[in-house]
Parts: C-alpha cells; structure tokens; sequence
C-alpha cells in the first residue's frame, strides 16, 4: 500500500521542490494548492523516489495527478495502476497536459480513454494586458475603475503583511455571509469549501510563500488577493476577494495585482487566473479578461487492466 499522508503545510520544504522540478502549467501542481484544498478534495500525497503520487477524492472514487517529478514515471505510474485496482477501480488520472496525454499513448497503447476536461482548463493572461488594460476589449474594466476612482477617491493598495491577515479574514468572513445568502447557482458547500481554502492560505501565507495586496479607502479594505509563483514565467491568482457592492473594486484588484507581480517578478510572463469548475458566471468572468490561452488538460481512464 502507498503510506498516502494529508498535506500539512511543514511538508512544503519537500513537496515545492518536487512539484517545481517538472514545471508544469497547471495550478494543480502548487503546494498551496495540495494544502489550501485537502479538505474540499480530499488530497494526499507520497514520495516514491524521485516523484510525488497525489490522489484525491471524486465521485466515482479517488482519482490521481500525474505523478510529478523526475526520473522514469513508469515505476510511479504502475504502482498508481496497483493502488487503484486494489481498491476496486481502474487508474483515473486527472491534471494531463498534452505532453503527458502522448506520452501515455506511446508508452501503453490502447491502455487509456482520453477526454478533455474543458472544466479544468486554466485561463492564462499576458501580465502586460492585466496591468495596463490596453485596447477596446478592455475598456469596459478601464471604466469600472474610473467609477472606483470617482467613488472612493484616493484609493490604494499596497503588499499583503501579516498585520493585514486578521482585518482581511474579517472581510472575507463578511464576504462568505453574503454570498451563501444570495447564492442560488454555484452551491453552498462549494462556497464554503472557498472560504476554508481562503482561511488557510492567509493563516499561512509566509510559510507557503504567497504574496499579495491590499486595496483601501478611508482605511476600509476594499478586496485583496493571494498568489505565488507557479513557474518561472507564470504566476498563479489563488485567490481574489472584492466589495461587490463597490463599482471597480474586482477589476481593481486584478490591475493592481497584475501591476505588484510585474514590478516584483521581471521573468513572469502570465497570470494563471486558474480554472472556472465549470460554473457559468466564474467562466463568464474569466473570458470577460479576454485569455491569451488556455491551458488545456486531459483526464485519461484505464480501459483495460495491466500486463
């Protein structure tokens, strides 16, 4: 049996360089990710020489990353194969970029049924584009930030410190409330799971290396967001919370961010703004940011046992 073990946000010291030595373009594979979401998806890890086996919870029973790292993934995939079986079920494996969908089909022909997961892809953006909002088909966010300028003049935003971390729990506490009240399509236990995510990420965020901004009025916080660096020319937006109710506020704290990363981090070339699950007004959202790409990926499921 694979000794799976919960993420515990020590581990970072071992499981970042394991995820960073493969690079991959998918948000998935970063640490905050594994221990901000362990408990909505039920993630666990192990190492297994030189990789890292990462299986979480789905509705048709667990499910697998692609075992990152390096070396031959051939020894580290076979023992997924056995985990899963052993359990009754066939590998499933979620989070596949193209590379490894051909990888797969060359090493077992015939082995695996591939299908896009459209729900899954992330949604990448020029970090040039998100902080200069340049052109007509950004005019509309330009003018959301205009009424911003008018209705709270003198706006600012600054890096997130740990002194900001109480007031901005207390936001998102308030933010939480509100929408589990007006929500009718997204789901409760999915907004819930959002927020415990969110609790974690900024009880942490030294020791799981994310970094931030705050934007204020009159000394009221008006959103802020989280994020870390996901390769060396992309940086991953795990999370952004806004006033609603302040015209500008949402498109504000995606330029300011935008405008922190590229003053802090020369080399990165995107933001990954993550994916949408498949929920109609967060997809909405995204595309309204026009995307430069997407990052698409696969989910591949064993037609037929081993060898």
């Amino acid at each position: 049996m694979i000794p799976f073990q919960t993420p515990d946000v020590r581990d970072v010291t071992w499981v970042r360089p394991i995820l960073e030595s493969e690079g991959l373009a998918l948000c998935n594979y970063s640490f905050p990710v594994l221990f901000c979401w362990k408990d909505a998806y039920g993630f666990q890890y192990a190492p297994l020489d030189r990789r890292l086996l990462i299986r979480l919870n789905s509705s048709l029973g667990h499910s697998y990353l692609w075992p990152v790292g390096e070396g031959d993934p051939t020894p580290a995939l076979e023992a997924l194969s056995d985990s899963a079986h052993a359990e009754g079920h066939p590998l499933r494996l979620i989070g596949l970029t193209l590379y490894h969908k051909n990888w797969l089909e060359a090493a077992y022909p015939g082995r695996f049924h591939f299908a896009e997961a459209r729900d899954g892809f992330d949604y990448l953006y020029d970090i040039h584009r998100l902080a200069d909002l340049p052109g007509k088909k950004l005019h509309a966010k330009r003018n959301h930030i205009h009424r911003l300028d008018e209705a709270c003049p003198g706006w600012t935003w600054a890096p997130l410190t740990p002194e900001d971390v109480a007031p901005c729990l207390a936001m998102d506490a308030t933010w939480h409330q509100a929408a589990l009240a007006r929500e009718t399509v997204r789901g409760l236990s999915s907004l819930d799971d959002e927020h415990n995510a969110l609790v974690l990420a900024l009880e942490h965020f030294q020791t799981l290396g994310l970094e931030g901004i705050v934007l204020r009025w009159q000394g009221e916080i008006l959103g802020f967001t989280l994020g870390a660096p996901l390769t060396e020319t992309i940086f991953d937006v795990h999370f952004e919370r806004a006033r609603g109710e302040v015209q500008g506020a949402y498109p504000a704290v995606n330029r300011s961010f935008a405008q922190y990363v590229r003053q802090r981090h020369l080399q990165v070339r995107y933001l990954d703004r993550e994916d949408d699950m498949g929920l109609p007004g967060l997809r909405k959202a995204k595309l309204s940011y026009y995307p430069d790409y997407l990052q698409v990926n696969y989910c591949a499921v064993e037609t037929r046992a081993p060898r």
